[in-house]
């Protein structure tokens, strides 16, 4: 096991009429301080390049379409 990533996990997912689900994670104190760490970095960076989080995380989204299309074109 790589004790350098922590444990996280589900612990529970609620699934609601409209499609949205809520979802609780666990995790150990080292997996937590790596995702406060990380989510920082983040931030920081957003600052230094004077980008808004929502547009990275619309590139996220974007990324995931693409390669879900790239997958079914493979088909």
């Amino acid at each position: 096991m790589n004790k350098d990533a922590g444990i996280i996990g589900v612990e529970t997912i609620e699934e609601h009429e409209d499609g949205s689900a809520d979802y609780a994670f666990h995790m150990d104190a080292h997996a937590r301080g790596l995702l406060a760490e990380e989510g920082l970095r983040l931030v920081l960076y957003c600052a230094a390049a004077k980008l808004d989080m929502g547009l990275v995380y619309d590139f996220i989204t974007d990324h995931m379409e693409y390669n879900k299309d790239e997958v079914r074109s493979d088909d």
